[in-house]
């Protein structure tokens, strides 16, 4: 079944325990979701950031090297939210379906705010889709920023009294 996918960014879609390819189709993003034996489609939605996974600091300290001390390095995403959301609908749908994602949030979480929303005239279930906040990326991204601009300080200092 194909499943159209609106404002994705960096959310990874999942079905029945696999990674689905993501397709590209006239400028328009969608996966193309198994169809289950009971006649049903479960597609899981997951967006966590790069530093809420366990070895975060080794892959920022390579790419912050490769990126000649963090100057090429793009910059993290500020948006400090995770989202694991399960999305179950009726595989035997003849229009098109399409999964909009929002990527925003009220006031630090404190409103929840749909995250993920399915086309009008769709039936479908959603579980847990709304944005819960992720405070170890939060705690991360400033350890991280602060690590770097002493790094660079250190580096230019080393520099200047190299060359004196």
């Amino acid at each position: 079944m194909k499943i159209y996918l609106i404002n994705r960014g960096d959310i990874v879609i999942f079905s029945d325990g696999k990674k689905l390819k993501i397709f590209k189709e006239k400028g328009r993003e969608f996966v193309d979701a198994p169809i289950m034996t009971d006649g049903r489609v479960f597609v899981r939605a997951i967006r966590r950031s790069e530093f809420s996974y366990r070895n975060w600091w080794l892959y920022s300290a390579f790419f912050w090297v490769i990126g000649i001390f963090g100057i090429f390095t793009p910059k993290y995403s500020r948006f400090d939210y995770a989202l694991d959301c399960t999305v179950s609908m009726d595989g035997s749908q003849t229009h098109d379906v399409w999964l909009r994602f929002n990527n925003f949030v009220g006031k630090k979480g404190t409103i929840p705010l749909e995250a993920v929303t399915v086309s009008e005239g769709t039936t479908a279930k959603t579980e847990n889709a709304v944005y819960i906040y992720d405070k170890t990326s939060h705690r991360r991204r400033i350890i991280y920023k602060l690590a770097s601009w002493v790094l660079r300080i250190i580096l230019i200092f080393i520099i200047i009294f190299k060359i004196i």
